[in-house]
Formats: C-alpha cells, structure tokens, sequence
C-alpha cells in the first residue's frame, strides 16, 4: 500500500518511521529543504537511548501528484486550511485519515468530497528533533473510527501488526474524539501555563483541584460523556506520561503558536452559545493565549 502522509511533524515523522516498515510511504512537507533532508538521510526514529533509520521518501506537498491508496493528515489543525485547498483537487476515492486533536476541524472535514473520511486519536508521545529524526517518548495507540465510508485498504493498518505502533478500531468517532478532547483539555493548557511535565499535575494537590474542575465543566458542554470518561482515566495518562512535556509546553516553549484554540477555543465558542458557564476553563484559555502573545513579541 502507498501512503502518503501530509506534515513533517512529530507525528507525521513518527508515522513515517514505523509505517514504513511495511509499506510505500511518502512524507508530503511545506519545505524543500525537509523533502531534501527525508529523502538523503530517510526517518531516524529515537527510542529508550537507541535509534534507527529508515528508508523514505518525501515531497512537497504543493508540487505532489498525491498517488496514493491512503493518505494520513498529521498537521496541527491550525494549518489544515492550505492542506485542504490541495486535499480538494485529490482523487475523492482516496481514503482520508485525519490525526488533528480537538473536534473543531470535523466541520471542514466533512465537506470535502471523499468518500471514505476516518478520523484518528494518537495516544503517542512524540518529539521532533529535527527535519528528519523524532523522539518516541510515549507508547501508546492510534484509535481509529470511521466518519463517513467503509474501511477498505485501511485495515491494513490493523492487519500489519507493527511493533510498538498498535492501532485500534473505535465504533463511534465523535466519543472517540471527546475522549481525547477530555485529555487534552485536563493536560495540556495546565502545563503549558506552570511549565511542569505531566506527571507533576496529579501529585500536585492545586494542579489536581484544576484538573477536576475542568473534568466537571466538560461534563456541563459534554453531558453524555459522563460515565463514558472517568477522572481516575485522566490521572492515569498523567502517571504513564510523567516524563513527558505537552504539545503545548512544548510550543510555548519555542515561541510557537499553539493548539488552544483548537482545543479550548472551539469549546468556549460552544458554552457562549449554550449560556454556560465555565470560568476555569475561560482563565486557562486567556493565559496560555496570553503567554503565547508575549513569547511572539506582539
């Protein structure tokens, strides 16, 4: 199977690397030099101290003949606009897989013509250390759920059992996709503000207060998620994940911009037009938006 994977992120190297033990894999970047760099050195993936190259091939993503059986978007959802204009003039019976946390991409997905649409929860953790290398730093899996169509070559994925890279099949994406919402909701926003690792925000009893009040203002926006996701959840990803650094740590860190508004915006737009009311949340999303504004020089 060829498989074309849109972004050279984290998660589109990470994909890269393991998916091209077992198939035709292409990397679609912004940048010529990346294309440059994947197809001279292939995909270093790091692991536990050990690292390992692999063969792949890359292009950009403005110049590509998009040839593909599959094709996996791994750009952070604020970048989704141009990919669309070009997933746009693509085959509409390629299969999409798209990897975006938060759930406010969905609408725009779902007006392209394709006719298979998956969406994907990454349970990875995953560091870019350069153009052509990424740190493993998590274990985990990818759920997948279709949006609209039928499987098709797509289980593949499911029958080439890749080591260390598991997917698995969720029957209803939207619970999918919240459940993911929750965790992103509960971790990321909080230590991007305290500058901590995961693993601090439970041990933390003041983190832990936050945390558990955003759980509940979710539940307000998200009432039938209750019973479907449960707090002691959410601390056990902390646990699993103590060493490692959120997206959004990370981007405030570099003085990039980041995925609040994707992961809170969407939700703040949602409770404004419902009239609830949810002040942590509202206070978390105004921080990180103005400690992001601050470390741009705005």
């Amino acid at each position: 199977m060829k498989i074309g994977i849109i972004g050279g992120g984290a998660i589109g190297l990470l994909f890269s690397s393991y998916l091209s033990e077992k198939f035709e894999v292409t990397t679609l970047v912004r940048r010529q030099e990346q294309a440059d760099q994947i197809n001279s050195n292939g995909v270093t993936l790091k692991k536990d101290g050990r690292s390992a190259t692999v063969a792949s091939k890359s292009e950009v993503l403005a110049k590509s003949k998009m040839d593909f059986h599959l094709i996996i978007v791994a750009v952070k959802e604020y970048d989704l606009d141009h990919v669309m204009d070009i997933l746009l003039k693509s085959d509409c019976r390629i299969p999409l897989l798209f990897l975006q946390n938060g759930i406010g991409h969905i609408g725009r997905v779902k007006n392209l013509p394709h006719l298979t649409l998956l969406a994907g929860s990454v349970e990875h953790g995953a560091l870019k250390d350069s153009d052509h290398s990424v740190n493993h730093l998590g274990l985990g899996r990818t759920n997948l759920s279709i949006i609209r169509g039928e499987w098709g070559v797509v289980e593949e994925l499911l029958v080439e059992h890749i080591k260390n890279f598991p997917f698995q099949i969720q029957d209803d994406y939207e619970e999918m996709l919240l459940k993911k919402l929750y965790v992103n909701v509960l971790i990321n926003p909080l230590t991007a503000i305290a500058g901590v690792r995961n693993g601090r925000l439970p041990d933390n009893p003041h983190f832990q207060y936050l945390q558990q009040q955003l759980f509940e203002e979710l539940h307000i926006l998200y009432p039938q998620m209750r019973g479907r996701i449960h707090f002691q959840q959410i601390v056990d990803i902390c646990h699993r994940t103590a060493e490692n650094r959120s997206s959004m740590l990370k981007d405030i860190e570099e003085n990039r911009k980041t995925e609040v508004e994707t992961i809170l915006g969407a939700i703040l737009v949602k409770a404004q037009q419902e009239n609830h009311f949810v002040p942590i949340m509202r206070t978390l999303y105004e921080l990180v938006k103005g400690i992001e504004r601050e470390g741009q020089g705005d």
